[in-house]
């Protein structure tokens, strides 16, 4: 990785601060495939270390690129998509809080725009996790995240390329789309996760989310606003949501509040957003043959040859052990002490 400002990161660590064998660190992306390429190698050396790992994914990557030709055929034509002309729109809302399955076909429907790539998606990253030795995670709207009326599916919102390179809303977003939904209605589902888990140290995109993406910016805004809420105690009302096996239940931790004690931005690597001047950054030496594992398992997103990579566009790089990041200031999130 190439970074043009911000201060050099000192030696690399083997876990980031914080995290150590008995404590909790949760992760969250806003689709299956992030969560490996920028901190697949900490998750896995966190893991190792006997910490608890907690992914949290906000969509199923629906509308991604599709790389290997024999899947072609799941890949989202988005320029056919026209303003009130999908069936889909209906769907979705019909959908949404009936909480049958957690399956997104049975929410979404089998046609809906995607769906076969979201199942795609959902198996690779249950692959990825393996591979990284994770054994929990939840989508965002399910488990410990539920509403009260039971669970919900945010969909992958697309996306465009600008003409600086940088990702862009694309020009029509559907209806469920994560993008879309208001932080006051998605804060709350995010917010009694941690309060439930109590982690010692949540890592989730910068302001920005890396490079422009609309689901990237907005998990980014979700984890912030997520974050504050859950310093405070719930109301029973959102403490009630159900909660899936073996992810806890209903009760006093959940209706207290936490303030998580470290919080960690992912650096980006990409020419057009450096650091600014004097951030410094932390750098954590994770696991390499991990994190080339779960990159094998997105096939449908990444292309794997040795330690060399590609994602769609084709370009190479280098698989790298080391992922770096930066400490959120908690005033930045919960104000002034």
């Amino acid at each position: 990785m190439a970074f043009t400002t911000g201060m050099p990161a000192s030696a690399p660590l083997s876990l980031l601060p914080g995290v150590g064998q008995g404590s909790t660190i949760m992760f969250i992306h806003a689709h299956p495939d992030d969560e490996t390429i920028v901190t697949g190698a900490t998750m896995a050396a966190c893991s190792a270390a006997g910490a608890r790992v907690v992914l949290v994914t906000c969509t199923r990557g629906e509308l991604g690129e599709v790389i290997p030709a024999e899947l072609a055929h799941l890949e989202v034509d988005q320029s056919e998509f026209s303003l009130g002309t999908h069936a889909f729109e209906e769907q979705a809302l019909d959908a949404r809080g009936q909480g049958e399955d957690h399956d997104v076909a049975a929410l979404e429907g089998d046609t809906a725009p995607g769906a076969g790539l979201a199942q795609e998606r959902e198996r690779e990253l249950a692959a990825a996790l393996s591979a990284l030795g994770v054994h929990e995670h939840m989508w965002l709207g399910q488990g410990l995240t539920a509403p009260a009326t039971g669970p919900v599916v945010f969909r992958d919102s697309g996306m465009a390329w600008g003409a600086d390179g940088r990702a862009m809303a694309a020009p029509i977003v559907l209806s469920g789309s994560f993008s879309r939904e208001p932080l006051e209605q998605v804060a709350p589902l995010l917010a009694a996760a941690i309060r439930s888990l109590r982690p010692d140290v949540v890592v989730s995109y910068a302001a920005d989310g890396g490079y422009g993406h609309p689901d990237h910016v907005r998990t980014h805004q979700l984890t912030m606003a997520a974050l504050r809420e859950a310093a405070s105690p719930a109301t029973s009302s959102a403490a009630s949501s159900p909660a899936s096996p073996g992810e806890g239940s209903a009760g006093q931790d959940e209706l207290a509040g936490w303030t998580v004690p470290a919080v960690y931005a992912i650096v980006s690597d990409r020419p057009e957003r450096p650091l600014a001047a004097g951030v410094p950054r932390i750098a954590v030496a994770g696991d390499l043959g991990a994190k080339t594992a779960a990159m094998k398992a997105h096939r449908t997103q990444i292309t794997v040859a040795g330690e060399l990579f590609a994602l769609s566009d084709n370009v190479w790089r280098n698989i790298f052990a080391i992922e770096e990041f930066v400490a959120v200031d908690q005033t930045q999130i919960y104000g002034a002490p």
